[in-house]
């Protein structure tokens, strides 16, 4: 048996943004084995699975193990102590508990805005519905999942999602032609990187200390929107000064057909043209760019448009409230996700979710008699430690997934693997 140690290393060069990880090895025969490295770099991952620790029910305070899902607005108590009238309640989660005259098939208890739904072994998704203003759904309610905090970038985030709307979907319907809004309705539900700490930044102008701890929508770091219209908010790069602007265009996802999505926040490691961005793309279930099965996917900036057309955002676009906005020891160390006023009884479905680090993702595990490496980005092989490395041939270059496979069948002989992330 022999081992051999692997190694780490990053460089930059503007923004092409090069993270590079090499597996350890420990070569047995011709099976080949592998110690995981750089785990932490998966720093968040869920299907919304009973193997995860969900029940159908109520999101926050899930999964059984781990981190869970989060309250945001539960500092309502601390407003009505410090600040009275400073701000409209917003929505507890927890905002209605309906008869049966007002819905006839409710099993009873409370109805709940945002509920994990068909979660079975392998996944389910979370339900964002509205309650259609029956109880205390007044407003806004803010969610959010914490990870390890991240001071340097890139950060990756993917995720699945999809608007259900009760009306009938018109025989014509196509998002690139937005002449639907007065047949179906909007929805205004997002998905977004923050930075926790960012709370308190956008109140000490207006109310000065003690700084109101309660979420609001100018301190969240990027933005994305599925309403009425597929979109944005953003800031002038450097901006940082929270607010900023809804294009209040893009395409109409209506259908319910889901949408695969990809977020790319670069942070303070990045160039000055790019620090404190961000970056999107969407690609709609079964479909590419071009129409084609090995097309190129649709960027969000640029979707259902040629690209010599203006984007749909700003390329890149400037963070909202920049991680480190009020506390500079902070960074970014959570996804917030809101649900706006009343969409009854229309609702979004959110799923799979995988929040990767900088550095790329790389292990392996037994597979029956061969053995998988998980990975992120591209991954490369070579036949001794020094290289030299070559892309493996055959991988998926879907740019939308975060996580990807290679199986390593039993009868190889001695192979070193890396992975790298090249962020343009």
């Amino acid at each position: 048996m022999r081992k051999v140690t692997g190694v780490n290393r990053e460089q930059s060069a503007g923004m092409n943004l090069n993270r590079l990880t090499l597996l350890q090895f420990v070569v047995c025969g011709l099976l080949v084995f592998a110690a995981a490295q750089l785990q932490a770099q998966l720093l968040y991952k869920t299907t919304f699975s009973t193997v995860e620790g969900y029940t159908n029910g109520w999101a926050i305070g899930q999964p059984a193990n781990g981190n869970k899902w989060f309250n945001a607005n539960n500092d309502w108590d601390w407003v009505n102590a410090n600040q009275p009238g400073a701000y409209t309640k917003l929505n507890n989660g927890c905002s209605w508990w309906p008869t049966v005259d007002q819905l006839p098939d409710w099993s009873g208890g409370p109805w709940y805005v945002v509920t994990i739904t068909n979660c079975t072994a392998t996944g389910g998704a979370m339900k964002i519905a509205s309650d259609g203003n029956f109880g205390t759904n007044a407003q806004t309610y803010f969610w959010k999942m914490d990870f390890p905090k991240q001071v340097t970038g890139p950060i990756t985030v993917t995720w699945d999602w999809s608007f259900h709307c009760t009306n009938e979907i018109p025989a014509d319907y196509d998002p690139t032609n937005n002449n639907y809004t007065s047949t179906l309705p909007g929805y205004d539900t997002g998905f977004t990187f923050s930075d926790w700490e960012n709370r308190f930044a956008g109140n000490a102008a207006s109310f000065g200390p003690p700084y109101n701890p309660n979420w609001i929508y100018g301190d969240l770091c990027t933005p994305f929107r599925l309403g009425s219209l597929q979109d944005a908010r953003h800031n002038a790069i450097g901006d940082c000064a929270g607010n900023g602007d809804w294009n209040n265009y893009g395409p109409q996802f209506k259908d319910g057909k889901v949408l695969h999505m990809k977020l790319i926040a670069y942070v303070t490691n990045a160039p000055a043209e790019y620090m404190n961005s961000y970056d999107g793309f969407a690609l709609r279930d079964g479909e590419t760019r071009d129409g084609t099965p090995t097309g190129e996917p649709t960027i969000w900036q640029t979707a259902y448009r040629a690209p010599s057309d203006d984007p749909y955002l700003p390329v890149p676009s400037g963070m909202r409230r920049c991680a480190g906005g009020w506390d500079p020891t902070s960074g970014v160390n959570c996804l917030m996700l809101w649900m706006n006023g009343n969409q009854y009884p229309n609702y979004v479905l959110v799923s799979n979710i995988v929040v990767l680090g900088p550095i790329p993702v790389l292990s392996i595990e037994r597979a029956g008699a061969s053995v998988n490496v998980t990975y992120s980005g591209t991954l490369q092989s070579a036949d001794f430690v020094q290289g030299p490395y070559n892309d493996v041939v055959g991988q998926s270059t879907n740019v939308m997934t975060s996580l990807k496979t290679w199986p390593i069948p039993a009868n190889t002989t001695k192979k070193f693997y890396r992975a790298y992330n090249v962020f343009n």
